[in-house]
């Protein structure tokens, strides 16, 4: 018996227009704003009204004005509801400010750095807000795994990092659910997980933040919580019986140089932000200040603070070193700068520029040391100011130079092409890059002319107090030098009129200064900005690209009438998937498998193979491949033009030692890789090591890598001429998606969304009827059209697609033939999509 299948068909288009932008416009025209948009999320990041434009809201006191604003703007972030924002804190700055902060939230879960601060003038008049707003989630808020899982995940991964070599065990600190704007810090578009934060460490030299995908236990991204550089000191680790000195021993006792140095100098640090900004110990509640000389788990010579000790080798402990390391402590506790890419950057260069303020102001070992202005830009002008680590003996010379970054080949503005480091080693070059930031605190403080911009001296007493309000009110994790710039400006803005406390390292605070910000200082402030350069975009002058460029549009052919189409919204369909690993018994199980978390905020389905960070490539080798075989494409007896495939990816694997490529077989033939020269775009962009990989893929031509300046990859489209690979009218042919591992590390993994088979030549109706063993009649049809199959299989489903492509409807059947109602469906040209137990094929239908 026929089956008889009806349609109904309701043709129309959703046009979202962002009402938001609107919003947005609306706001900046009655308030007159100065509105930064972050290139992540499209959304604004830092408004500034400015002292003169103060924003006055009716609300009594700076929580209900936030909430009245709130209620009037929340659609200028583009966000859904203002249920969407929590308020977490009103607080009074210790410059007698307000300051209000929301926290994002969806569904009930917290937003990673979805922060927004509100910041008031002395009158209670709204002067600026800054943060991230991080529109368009679109996640299932219930998670799949348990913390717990994600947990015994994230410390399985850290393990198999081999981050130590010590033998300390790893353990479990903080495990919270949120969602997590993937790409937020490195200022790609962002794609949103819903994730555990899970923090594992052992206390000594590991300190990793995994966020673990809560859905599918992956590996979504990772930070190093480790920033390489009542008071205790301990050698070697925290026993009891290795406390050399605590508060209330005789100093120095029996203590070293260099275990000197490390308790003083954290008095100092203590003495210093406790006096001039009220900040009482690196958490503000007065923390001991723990650190550990010659700990044995750190690489010596090093320093570093790895969020529980301030740990140092002898040598290293100078006391711009030592409170180098207190200052990652205290931005932990403040603004929780990343340390990665321009983010680890700042935190990098907040750390100098405490340290060196530190030094020159705590008169403690600069016996006969010249540390007058410099005024030139000479590296050996015999003054050590501005030069960090010149007293730490194990360095054997300074490691920074901060009036001039070059001296040590840093750069000392974003576009200097020479110096600014481009690449994903050092966390994206934290150590380097950081050069900017501290150039332009010592020339603020100094005074001096670069870049065709003049500074004035400001001098240590304003610089410190503008770079703190920047640190504690404005800066978030994922803060950029753009952010940076902003959060200056606004700073200074802040802080004009009020009586600057004075810069102290003793018990004694230095008191009032008489100083205060005035206009002029904020446009030095702004012309600072300008001449480090801290709103440009390095982009460019890095020569990132992507690894797969644009492409001209497909012709009409491709995706109105296609020989065969898969875009994976239905799922594997006819697809099979295999899995070949090297070493069976320490592979860790996985396939090709379609997901709906796409990155980029693409949206739909596709398919992904992982390549995940797993293994060690010692006990633990996750060397193999991952397959996924098409049906069987048949191609009608039609010779005019050629036949092409196009396929749409997103490629983010471990350069040259993981990637994906394509193999195909024509006729029954053997599987063959496709070659380069049958791509007409975008072809593989490497050939995978050969040396030192066992990756069964290796030497291969493949997509291997991510994009230039990025931990991830971008969508792009690849296009194959088939008559390269022996493709002819009436042939048949299967393809084989293959992406390879190695035994260990890896990134992300190979994204295919969309895939045409087609020719450009368009095929006239008869033409598209000649598919191998389908037949549909009458066509062109008013009505009913009747497919048959004359093979001994049964078809599966048939899938309805409109001339641009887009799936209307989709009929399981479980016959050999088909009848289908097309009456009412508008005039026009459909792609019927008929799918049986064996292949697959598209056939034209002209409704009249």
């Amino acid at each position: 018996m026929k089956k008889t299948l009806s349609l109904v068909l309701a043709l129309g288009y959703l046009c979202a227009f962002a009402q938001e932008s609107k919003e947005l416009t609306k706001l900046k025209k009655e308030t007159n704003a100065s509105v930064t948009i972050s290139n992540s999320t499209s959304n604004p990041n830092f408004i500034r009204f400015g002292n003169s434009t103060s924003l006055q809201l009716k609300s009594a006191g700076a929580k209900a004005k936030t909430a009245e604003f709130l209620a009037e703007n929340f659609k200028a972030f583009n966000l859904r509801s203002i249920n969407d924002l929590v308020f977490v804190e009103e607080t009074t700055d210790n410059y007698g400010l307000k300051n209000v902060i929301y926290r994002q939230q969806y569904q009930g879960v917290p937003v990673y750095d979805g922060i927004l601060k509100f910041h008031f003038n002395g009158e209670e008049e709204l002067t600026s807000i800054n943060g991230n707003a991080i529109s368009n989630i679109k996640v299932n808020a219930t998670p799949d795994i348990s913390s717990q899982q994600a947990a015994s995940i994230a410390k399985g991964l850290v393990a198999k990092q081999n981050l130590t070599d010590n033998n300390v065990p790893l353990e479990i600190g903080k495990n919270n659910l949120l969602i997590f704007p993937k790409n937020l810090v490195q200022g790609g578009v962002v794609t949103s997980y819903l994730a555990y934060e899970v923090e594992v460490t052992n206390k000594n030299d590991v300190r990793e933040f995994l966020f673990i995908d809560a859905h599918t236990g992956e590996l979504v991204e990772q930070f190093t919580g480790i920033h390489p550089i009542e008071r205790k000191l301990y050698e070697t680790n925290t026993n009891a019986t290795n406390l050399k000195w605590k508060e209330g021993d005789a100093f120095p006792g029996t203590l070293d140089k260099w275990q000197q140095n490390e308790v003083v100098t954290s008095e100092h640090v203590y003495n210093f932000f406790k006096n001039a900004f009220g900040y009482v110990s690196y958490n503000s509640t007065d923390a001991t200040m723990v650190t550990i000389n010659n700990n044995p788990n750190i690489n010596c010579p090093n320093a570093n603070w790895n969020g529980v000790t301030a740990n140092y080798c002898t040598g290293t402990a100078s006391d711009d070193v030592v409170a180098h390391e207190w200052g990652h402590a205290y931005t932990e506790y403040t603004s929780g700068l990343i340390y990665q890419y321009q983010s680890g950057a700042l935190n990098e260069s907040y750390s100098d520029v405490w340290g060196e303020t530190i030094d020159l102001f705590n008169n403690y070992e600069d016996e006969g040391e010249n540390v007058s202005v410099r005024t030139t830009t000479a590296c050996n002008s015999g003054s050590i100011r501005w030069k960090i680590g010149e007293d730490a003996t194990a360095f054997g010379a300074p490691i920074r130079d901060m009036w001039n970054p070059n001296c040590n080949g840093d750069p000392g503005r974003v576009l200097d092409t020479s110096n600014y480091f481009c690449g994903t080693t050092d966390s994206g070059g934290v150590h380097s890059n950081s050069g900017v930031p501290n150039h332009l605190y010592a020339l603020l403080v100094d005074g001096g002319t670069y870049n065709g911009y003049t500074m004035p001296s400001i001098g240590f007493v304003k610089a410190a107090h503008l770079w703190w309000r920047a640190q504690k009110n404005y800066l978030t994790p994922t803060s950029d030098f753009s952010n940076f710039a902003d959060a200056l400006e606004a700073a200074a803005n802040d802080l004009i009129g009020i009586n600057l406390e004075g810069l102290s390292t003793t018990t004694t605070a230095a008191g009032l200064t008489g100083q205060a910000f005035t206009t002029a200082d904020v446009e030095n402030v702004k012309n600072g900005i300008l001449a480090v350069q801290l709103r440009s975009s390095p982009v460019d002058q890095c020569n990132y690209v992507p690894i797969l460029s644009a492409t001209p549009d497909l012709c009409g052919a491709a995706t109105s009438a296609p020989l065969f189409k898969e875009d994976w919204e239905n799922g594997l369909g006819n697809w099979t998937v295999t899995n070949v690993p090297t070493n069976a018994a320490t592979w860790e199980e996985r396939n090709w498998v379609v997901i709906d978390n796409l990155p980029k905020g693409r949206t739909g389905k596709a398919i992904f193979g992982a390549d995940p960070i797993n293994g060690n490539c010692t006990t633990s080798l996750q060397n193999g491949i991952l397959r996924i075989e098409s049906p069987t494409i048949t191609f009608p007896a039609f010779s005019a033009g050629k036949y092409e495939m196009a396929f749409n990816h997103y490629v983010a694997t471990e350069s040259a030692y993981d990637g994906g490529n394509i193999k195909y077989s024509v006729n029954g033939g053997s599987w063959t890789l496709i070659p380069p020269t049958a791509f007409t775009q975008n072809s593989y962009n490497a050939v995978l090591a050969n040396s030192g990989n066992d990756n069964p893929l290796k030497g291969q031509r493949a997509f291997t890598g991510t994009d230039g300046g990025s931990l991830g990859g971008s969508w792009g489209q690849s296009v194959i001429d088939l008559s390269k690979i022996g493709v002819t009218s009436g042939s048949n042919i299967k393809f084989r998606f293959e992406i390879g591992t190695d035994g260990c590390n890896g990134i992300d993994g190979w994204y295919l969304d969309e895939i045409y088979v087609y020719n450009c030549a368009t095929l006239a109706v008869e033409d598209a009827q000649k598919q191998n063993g389908i037949q549909v009649f009458p066509n062109p049809t008013s009505g009913f059209v009747t497919i048959q199959n004359k093979n001994n299989s049964n078809l599966k489903n048939i899938e309805v697609y409109n001339v641009a492509g887009q799936l209307i409807q989709r009929f399981n059947v479980n016959t050999k033939n088909a009848s289908l109602d097309m009456s009412q469906l508008l005039n026009g040209t459909y792609i019927l999509k008929v799918n049986s137990e064996t292949e697959s094929n598209s056939v034209k239908v002209i409704k009249k």
